[in-house]
């Protein structure tokens, strides 16, 4: 009479088959993972640029008047203001800007422009 089942051998065999399947699959979940955080963190700092480049928009007269001179916003007068929202968060900390970093705008040539977020981590 044959009994039903699997054998210890055959368990064995399983768990190791899974235990390689695990060893290949963790490390690229992971990897995934990571470069999601870091493309919504670029999403984030272009986001921040975004609200700055608003603010600057209207604000014309703020912007730097010679080449290489720059100016900085925070992002809490660009809140007050209402030119971001009062929730962004940094993936990579799992927490809020510091309300001390700060957008700045760099005069480039006559008609060009470069934003940068300074971020206070």
């Amino acid at each position: 009479m044959r009994e039903y089942g699997f054998t210890l051998a055959e368990l064995l065999g399983v768990i190791a088959i899974l235990g390689i399947i695990a060893m290949i699959t963790v490390p690229a979940i992971n990897r995934s993972l990571n470069q999601g955080r870091e493309d919504l963190y670029q999403t984030q700092i272009k986001q921040l640029e975004k609200g700055a480049q608003d603010y600057y928009t209207e604000h014309l007269d703020e912007m730097p008047d010679n080449i290489n001179s720059s100016s900085c916003k925070t992002i809490n007068e660009l809140q007050k203001e209402g030119y971001l929202p009062l929730d962004i968060k940094n993936p990579k900390t799992d927490e809020a800007f510091p309300l001390t970093t700060k957008i700045c705008v760099k005069k480039i040539t006559d008609m060009e422009f470069d934003y940068e977020v300074q971020v206070n981590e």
